[in-house]
């Protein structure tokens, strides 16, 4: 019989195809994980199906699951107050447009939300914390925008450093009825939420102008309108 042929040496380290091998279950692991890192895992019904599980099995045990917000939930959340407030910019400077015009109203954008500055003059009845027929119509278009949203609403009062009315004890007394005046008005007649409603009571201590003159200590004399960028946590 004869003699084999003599095999060649065996080259040192894996073969070609095992390196390949390799790499390609490596960029499977690697693409797995990354499915895994982009995915949310709903914790309360993962709790529940195990819990049914534990049932069926004879397993009972009673467990109370809070939900915590994810990155997600909250970046979904910041979208849609950003909505919220493009849309309510757009319906403001429409129905304002007549006010803005005559000089009773002023509104400003800022970080907070939007601040409506409104003349007392153009709001009350001379001497009294009565509203003027013209500002309840206002006040109700403006309730039928906060009806909508879930913003909070803050009615702040302020005044000049003139003494108050006779029927108030202090310019404090004073600024605060007449927002309260305002958020009686949008919660009664307007049907916004009450729990969406802040009255603040400024007095004189935040003029907007000078009060050494007439036209300065009208402009400090003023109700504030401010619609919140921060949402209400209760339904709207």
């Amino acid at each position: 019989m004869a003699d084999c042929p003599p095999c060649p040496p065996c080259k040192k380290g894996a073969p070609g195809w095992l390196l390949t091998f390799g790499d390609l279950m490596s960029l499977l692991l690697t693409f797995f994980i990354l499915l895994v890192s982009m995915s949310t895992i709903d914790k309360p019904k993962f709790k529940a199906a195990s819990g049914s599980l534990k049932d069926a099995f004879g397993v009972q045990q009673l467990e109370i699951v809070n939900s915590l917000p994810t990155g997600e939930d909250l970046i979904a959340i910041e979208f849609q107050q950003d909505l919220i407030m493009v849309k309510l910019k757009e319906k403001l400077e429409v129905l304002l447009v007549p006010s803005i015009n005559r000089g009773e109203v002023e509104l400003v954008e800022t970080n907070a939300g939007f601040l409506i500055h409104l003349d007392r003059s153009s709001i009350f009845q001379n001497d009294s914390n009565v509203l003027l027929p013209s500002a309840k119509s206002l006040l109700l278009q403006l309730a039928v925008l906060m009806r909508d949203i879930p913003n909070l609403v803050r009615v702040e009062g302020h005044t000049s450093n003139q003494p108050p009315l006779a029927s108030y004890a202090s310019n404090w007394e004073q600024s605060a009825a007449e927002a309260a005046a305002i958020v009686q008005f949008l919660a009664t007649e307007g049907e916004v939420n009450p729990g969406k409603l802040q009255v603040r009571g400024m007095g004189q201590v935040a003029p907007r102008d000078s009060n050494d003159t007439v036209d300065g200590r009208k402009r400090n004399h003023r109700l504030e309108v401010m619609i919140s960028r921060e949402a209400f946590p209760g339904r709207p």
